[in-house]
């Protein structure tokens, strides 16, 4: 009879701190669970800066501050006042710091940060009525990886040769800065005459890479599953453009382009201009079909504007791009 009465008590104790235990992982679990789900949003902390200027060339960067009652969708968003970059970062969390809001000057949609006052606004999607917001300022903007094959910033001079087809390119072809430029001031245009002829090839560049200060172009790898080129492509959504992008093997190691002479590599699939504003154009320089070799000699960079003749009207309509920042880097795209 004792033991049945010993037994009879340890199951009840036991009984008694399982209860214990689970009413203890309950309250820790569903408070927060129930203040963020239900509970009304507060604003512990405005939103606060590191510091209020900015120098990326230097390596600096910007944390941002702020804290919540309770864990909330949140949206940060800095604008070049300048320039129009945008950059985001978004998180869900009850604070912001350097964990998940720190700005290392990159851009989520281009063009690139200039040397500007930069307004940041962080917002709440759940909370349309929350908006706090203040000012920074870029001293210096990001240097970006990689090897740079040229941004139009400079006039080319004889480094770029420009190709005109039976005059179907318009004046505003070339170096212009009528418009933000994806990086800098420049860009290169190349605009084609509309209801005038029937254009197919409508012009192209050939850009030589003495423009880099070298006989050939050169790359932070010459191993083509490892070197990226990347480019900035500006398109206004006309369906009837195609851009094509190619590379010059000096053949013949004369240190010049021959046309006719050295051999071509071209970027798969070319790129029909049927998006509005800049974008990233990367690719590994493996898929052209180059070896390591023939990288080492790439002469020249060809850039080139096609008309869709198949799906032009009559009289054929107007095609244009814009192109910047050629660059080539290591390991994967560039990072914006």
């Amino acid at each position: 009879m004792n033991n049945f009465r010993f037994y009879q008590l340890v199951s009840i104790m036991t009984l008694t701190l399982l209860v214990f235990a689970c009413e203890h992982e309950t309250d820790t679990f569903d408070g927060p669970f129930l203040v963020d789900r239900f509970g009304e949003f507060a604003v512990l902390e405005t939103l606060s800066a590191s510091q209020s200027t900015v120098d990326f060339a230097a390596g600096e960067n910007i944390v941002f501050s702020a804290a919540f009652n309770k864990n909330v969708n949140w949206v940060l968003q800095i604008t070049g006042t300048e320039s129009g970059a945008i950059k985001r970062i978004e998180g869900f969390d009850r604070e912001l710091n350097a964990d998940n809001a720190t700005w290392l000057g990159g851009t989520t949609e281009l063009p690139f940060f200039k040397a500007e006052i930069c307004t940041v606004e962080l917002l709440v999607p759940e909370e349309p009525d929350f908006i706090n917001s203040l000012d920074v300022e870029i001293i210096s903007t990001k240097i970006y990886e990689g090897s740079l094959f040229t941004d139009f910033e400079t006039d080319a001079g004889a480094d770029i040769f420009f190709g005109n087809f039976e005059f179907e390119l318009s004046p505003q072809s070339g170096r212009q800065n009528d418009m933000p430029a994806a990086q800098g001031e420049y860009y290169f245009l190349f605009e084609g005459t509309d209801n005038v002829v029937a254009n197919f090839f409508v012009g192209l560049i050939n850009i030589n890479s003495t423009i880099t200060g070298e006989t050939y172009a050169q790359f932070p790898t010459t191993v083509p599953e490892d070197l990226y080129f990347n480019c900035f492509i500006y398109a206004d959504g006309g369906p009837h453009g195609i851009a094509v992008i190619q590379f010059v093997y000096d053949t013949n190691d004369n240190g010049v382009f021959d046309d006719g002479t050295d051999e071509i590599f071209q970027v798969p699939g070319d790129f029909p201009l049927n998006w509005e504003g800049w974008q990233h154009i990367n690719h590994p320089m493996s898929e052209v079909g180059i070896s390591q070799e023939q990288l080492e000699k790439i002469v020249s960079i060809r850039v080139l504007l096609i008309s869709d003749m198949n799906a032009q009207p009559d009289p054929p309509l107007q095609v244009d791009f814009g192109i910047d920042f050629l660059t080539f880097t290591a390991g994967g795209p560039l990072e914006l």
